[in-house]
C-alpha cells in the first residue's frame, strides 16, 4: 500500500510539474512575442509614449495583456484548431478573408520591421546591407518548418536571459529622483500599443489548444506581470538620460553601465528580434503554406515579403505600429464577441437536452412514451397502405 502511495503521489507531482513547465512555455511565448526589437531597443516604447514616458503606462498594459492573453487562448481552446486561418474561419465566418488579410498584413509589417532591426544592429559595428537579415530569416525559415514546438523551444530557452539582462540595464542606468508619474499620457495609446502586439500573438495562441483553464490563467498572469515590469524599468531607464533620439535608445541607456553591458543589450536586442521574428514568420507561413503546398517555396515567399517591407528603414517601420493597432482593437473585439456568443450556444444547447431529458422521463412514468410510439406507427402504416 505504502508502495502504490508513492508511486500515485509521485504521479500527482509529475503531472502538476508538466503542468507547471505547460504554462510557463506558454507565458514565455506572449513575452517574447511582445519583446520584440521594437520594445528591447525602446523606439516601439517612445513611439507611442513619447520621450518620458508616464509610469501608469506600464500598470495599465499589464492589466491589457493578461486580459488579451486570456481572451485568445480562451478562444484556441473552444475552436481547437492548429491553423490561424481555420481559426479565423470560425471566429469571423463569412468576413474570414478580411481577417486573413489583416493577420497577413500585420504580420509581413512586423517581420519587415524585425528584419530591418537585424540589419541596423549589425550596422553598429559593419554595414553589410540586407545580408544579416537574410541569414537570419533562413534561420526562422528552418524553426517554422518545424512547427510549435520549434517556437516553443525557442522562445522558452532565450526569452528568460533577455528579460533579466533587460531589467538589470535598466536598473543600473536609473538615477534618484524619479518622477514617474510626472509625464502626462494618453490612455488610447495604451491600448493602440498592446492591441498592436497582441495581435501578433493572437496569431499563434488561438492555435494552441491544449491548456486548461488553470494553465491559461497562470501563463497570461506570469506574462502580463513580466511585460508590466520590463516597461516600468525601461520607463526609469528614459527618465534617467536622454536617449530617446536614439534609432535604438536601450543601448545608450546600456551604454551607461559600461561597454560589457552595451554589448550584452546588443545580444539581447538580436535575441528578441529574433523570438518576434520567429512568430510573425511563423504565422505568414502556416497561412501561406495551406496556398502553396511546397515547404521551401512557402519559406522563400513569406522572407522575400519581410525583405521588403523592411528596406523602408526600422524606424520608419516601427512608426506605423500605431495604425495596426488601430485595426488590432476591431479584431480582440470580434473575439470576444466569438467567445459570447458560441458560449450562449452552448447554454441553449445544454438547456434543450435537459427539457429533452425531463420530457422523456415524464413520458416514461406515465406511459406516455408507449402511447405515442404505437400511434406512430400506425400512421406510419396508414401511409404506406396508401
Amino acid at each position: 500500500m505504502r508502495l502504490l502511495s508513492y508511486f500515485t503521489d509521485f504521479g500527482i507531482e509529475y503531472i502538476m510539474l508538466k503542468s507547471f513547465l505547460r504554462s510557463m512555455s506558454v507565458s514565455m511565448l506572449i513575452v517574447g512575442t511582445m519583446i520584440g526589437a521594437g520594445f528591447a531597443s525602446g523606439r516601439e516604447i517612445v513611439t507611442f509614449f513619447g520621450e518620458v514616458p508616464n509610469a501608469v503606462v506600464a500598470l495599465i498594459a499589464g492589466v491589457l495583456v493578461f486580459a488579451c492573453s486570456v481572451l485568445f487562448l480562451f478562444v484556441g481552446r473552444r475552436v481547437k484548431k492548429s491553423d490561424i486561418g481555420e481559426v479565423n474561419g470560425a471566429v469571423f465566418g463569412k468576413c474570414r478573408a478580411l481577417a486573413d488579410i489583416f493577420m497577413l498584413f500585420n504580420s509581413v509589417v512586423v517581420l519587415g520591421a524585425m528584419l530591418a532591426g537585424t540589419d541596423s544592429l549589425v550596422a553598429e559595428f559593419i554595414d553589410l546591407g540586407p545580408l544579416p537579415s537574410i541569414v537570419i530569416g533562413i534561420l526562422c525559415a528552418i524553426i517554422s518548418a518545424r512547427g510549435l514546438k520549434g517556437l516553443l523551444k525557442a522562445n522558452a530557452a532565450l526569452v528568460p536571459i533577455m528579460v533579466v539582462v533587460i531589467a538589470v540595464a535598466c536598473i543600473l542606468a536609473i538615477e534618484f529622483p524619479l518622477k514617474l508619474f510626472s509625464a502626462r499620457f494618453a490612455p488610447h495609446y495604451v491600448l493602440l500599443y498592446v492591441a498592436m502586439n497582441m495581435i501578433l500573438g493572437g496569431g499563434v495562441l488561438t492555435t494552441v489548444n491544449n491548456l486548461s483553464p488553470r494553465e491559461i490563467l497562470l501563463s497570461s498572469a506570469v506574462a502580463s506581470a513580466v511585460i508590466s515590469a520590463l516597461l516600468m524599468c525601461i520607463t526609469a531607464a528614459l527618465h534617467s538620460c536622454s536617449a530617446a533620439h536614439a534609432d535604438l535608445p536601450m543601448l545608450l541607456v546600456a551604454l551607461k553601465s559600461g561597454k560589457v553591458m552595451y554589448f550584452v543589450c546588443l545580444f539581447v536586442i538580436g535575441a528578441a528580434i529574433f523570438t518576434t521574428m520567429l512568430t510573425a514568420f511563423k504565422s505568414l507561413y502556416d497561412y501561406l503554406f495551406g496556398i502553396v503546398k511546397y515547404k521551401w517555396l512557402t519559406a522563400a515567399l513569406v522572407l522575400a515579403s519581410g525583405l521588403f517591407v523592411g528596406a523602408f528603414g526600422f524606424s520608419n517601420v516601427v512608426g506605423g505600429y500605431p495604425i495596426i493597432g488601430g485595426i488590432g482593437l476591431v479584431y480582440i473585439a470580434c473575439n470576444i464577441w466569438y467567445l459570447i456568443r458560441t458560449r450562449v450556444k452552448r447554454k441553449v444547447r445544454r438547456e434543450a437536452k435537459k427539457v429533452k431529458a425531463k420530457v422523456r422521463r415524464e413520458a416514461k412514468k406515465t406511459g406516455l412514451g408507449k402511447t405515442l410510439r404505437k400511434a406512430r406507427r400506425e400512421s406510419v402504416k396508414q401511409i404506406q397502405s396508401v
